[in-house]
């Protein structure tokens, strides 16, 4: 992909005022249990009690079945798509999401489409024919409704962290709303929309049949106002700066050194760790400085900064429950690292030249148990990635019994083109398909249709990007999950792909760190990657000039066929290469026979050798030239499959007259091959030789 109100939220006061419901039996899954789970950061690093399977529903595309069949594989018809219809007290409605037996709604995405605003989502519990929540979907998720931010979080671009909490938007439309509130169930939860879907994804747990828990009341959710508004502003909160630790003195760590803390004895735990960087020294400090960690004697942890932090190449603010990164180089991980007898966390040098930083650590007390598992922090990178034929990419294969909680991905794109259509696909315990199957990468990462430079949540981030256009994803993207509830128990296995769906035909260079605990003993396929690691970091080359050349675009136009379209284009080239003066004029041709001239200045009244830099596309057309009223050149068929530069091409020698030379280009024709309106074509800059 590209991409509900049940009533006004009520004063806290007025919540006050309501009748609690009776306490809940010890162990019940409930609301404020949930919320007390998502806010607790130890929860996550112990096998769960009460057990659940997460599992996922959504949009995707029904043709993704088979592997061998790469048509149907990579095919992108995603949206649009529901379990099944069915008639309620007169309604039609589409069912999203159905499950059978105890469980939790943990985690919804939905793209903000303005022609949805008045479309109601229901959700049914425990098989009442009575929704338990009815709400127009779009003011749920702008946070509108009864569900306050950070639970109902925009997508969008933040200047502020907390402005979640104090500014719903009510009129957010083309970007990704992302809902965090959970909704338990007893005995089932059906979800439904009263008119064709468009894309979703929805994560629940599914709890064993005799789990104890109380079904989502609005009366419960009254009452929980305060739990909930203490959980929101406890998971924004940043590191604290005051905080101590043991700490090294700033030193510089030569190329290929590294410096080590050995912690405490355990058991016990790391609760933050901190490094500090010099901001002159990013982007090779982010990419080239690896925390490493080894705990009870297993090296579980080999990862840049850049993804550890979730900031990537570029030195930008970026926040999340776990993770906090500033601009003057403080980077903190909040994650808690459980260990039963010993620990050791090091900083390695894999550049090049020596680097600054200051590496320290908290711990605190662990009561380490059969339950207790490892923290592992993992990186995989690759360089030049063809985006043709496209491609599952593996983020990382675990054999062993854990939770997945988390992942950044950082993608170097070379073209404009957008590069996130690419689904994940997760196979939990050896499935022979993936259990998790969505409708986008940045709908996994709660965006939609790339529509942000940058946002923090608790649960989603992107530090801003290399070029707030989003009409251009050139350069360095970082994007980031966290798991506080919706993380990924597995038994004995788990593997993660991720789709690498491009517009452009073009190669990419893709990095993740993954981030999960395991009992004792799990292995993966992640070993470190030092030489992709110390690569040099790209850098965004300048606007695209050819020395001496004619802009098209600049050109006057003298004349043309009656009613013909004719403009500027940007940003529309699928391949690697970019227009001089990165634009090009566009022509709309619609039929054999039509035509545009230009005049061409020319300086001097001596002979020259004119070259046209044009495009090829699957929608151009066969077009022929002449320069002053003679023939120029060969007709030329400008057709190509997808947006590319075309070679280019030789028109003659000429003499101006009048101080320019009269260039018109005809249609003639069009290959075979050429679909769409099939006619256009696009001229770049005339060169002079």
């Amino acid at each position: 992909m590209k991409a509900s109100h049940i009533q006004s939220q009520i004063a806290c006061a007025a919540a006050l005022c309501l009748i609690m419901p009776a306490p809940a039996p010890a162990g019940e899954i409930t609301l404020p249990a949930l919320l007390h789970e998502m806010a607790d950061r130890d929860a996550v690093a112990s096998l769960p009690i009460p057990a659940f399977t997460l599992k996922q529903s959504s949009s995707h595309d029904p043709h993704k079945t088979n592997p061998a069949d790469p048509m149907g594989w990579h095919s992108n018809t995603d949206y649009g798509n529901a379990l099944r219809t069915e008639v309620n007290e007169g309604r039609n409605e589409w069912v999203i999401m159905e499950d059978h037996g105890p469980g939790a709604v943990v985690r919804f995405w939905t793209p903000l489409a303005a022609d949805k605003n008045n479309q109601t989502i229901r959700i049914y519990l425990d098989g009442s024919p009575t929704p338990a929540i009815t709400a127009k979907l779009n003011e749920l998720f702008r946070g509108c409704g009864f569900i306050p931010p950070p639970f109902a979080f925009v997508s969008w671009n933040d200047s502020d962290l907390h402005n979640q909490l104090a500014k719903p938007r009510p009129d957010a439309q083309g970007v990704g709303g992302d809902v965090y509130l959970p909704i338990p169930y007893a005995k089932g939860c059906k979800i439904t929309l009263d008119s064709v879907p468009f894309y979703y994804v929805i994560n629940y747990r599914s709890y064993a049949a005799n789990t104890a828990v109380r079904s989502f009341r609005m009366e419960d959710f009254e009452a929980a106002k305060p739990l909930l508004k203490e959980t929101g502003e406890k998971m924004l909160v940043g590191p604290d700066p005051t905080a101590g630790g043991k700490e090294r003195k700033p030193a510089v760590l030569a190329a290929g050194a590294e410096r080590t803390l050995d912690l405490p004895p355990g058991p016990a735990t790391v609760r933050e760790v901190r490094v500090e960087i010099k901001p002159e020294d990013a982007p090779a400090a982010l990419r080239s400085l690896i925390v490493q960690a080894t705990f009870d004697g297993e090296a579980t942890v080999w990862c840049p900064l850049s993804e550890f932090f979730g900031a990537g190449v570029r030195l930008q603010p970026v926040h999340d429950w776990w993770r906090s990164v500033g601009a003057d180089g403080k980077l903190s991980a909040r994650w808690v690292m459980p260990y039963a007898k010993s620990a050791r966390l090091t900083i390695k040098n894999v550049a090049d030249h020596g680097l600054r930083e200051i590496l320290s650590a908290d711990t605190g007390k662990w009561n380490w148990d059969e339950r207790s598992m490892l923290f592992h922090a993992n990186w995989h990178g690759q360089l030049a990635i063809p985006t043709q034929p496209r491609s599952d990419w593996n983020y990382i294969e675990i054999q062993g019994q854990g939770r997945y909680i988390g992942d950044t991905l950082t993608v170097f794109s070379p073209s404009k083109a957008w590069y996130g259509e690419g689904d994940e696909r997760i196979y939990p315990d050896g499935a022979a398909l993936p259990a998790f199957i969505g409708t986008g990468t940045e709908d996994y990462y709660g965006y939609a249709w790339g529509m942000a430079d940058f946002f923090s949540s608790p649960f989603i981030s992107i530090p801003q990007r290399e070029i707030a256009d989003h009409n251009n994803w050139q350069g360095y993207t970082t994007t980031s999950r966290v798991r506080p509830l919706d993380s990924i128990p597995f038994r004995t296995a788990l593997k993660h792909d991720m789709e690498i769906w491009h517009w452009a035909n073009c190669k990419v260079d893709y990095a993740v760190g993954t981030f999960w605990y395991a009992r004792p003993g799990a292995r993966h396929n992640r070993e470190p990657q030092t030489q992709e690691a110390a690569a040099a970091v790209r850098e965004l080359p300048g606007v695209r000039k050819i020395a001496g050349a004619v802009e098209c675009e600049g050109l006057t136009v003298t004349a043309t066929s009656p009613g013909l379209k004719v403009g500027e284009q940007a940003g529309a080239l699928l391949a690697d290469g970019v227009w001089s003066g990165d634009k090009q004029v566009f022509v709309q041709s619609t039929k054999v026979g039509d035509f545009i001239e230009f005049a061409i200045p020319v300086a001097d009244d001596k002979p020259h050798k004119l070259i046209l830099h044009a495009t090829r596309s699957y929608d151009y057309g066969i077009v022929r030239f002449t320069v002053n009223g003679q023939p120029a050149g060969k007709e030329v068929d400008f057709y190509h499959p997808e947006a590319v530069l075309a070679e280019p091409v030789a028109l003659g020698t000429f003499q101006a007259k009048d101080g320019k030379l009269l260039l018109r280009a005809e249609v003639t024709g069009a290959n075979a091959a050429s679909r769409g309106q099939r006619f256009f074509f696009g001229f770049d800059c005339f060169e002079f030789r």
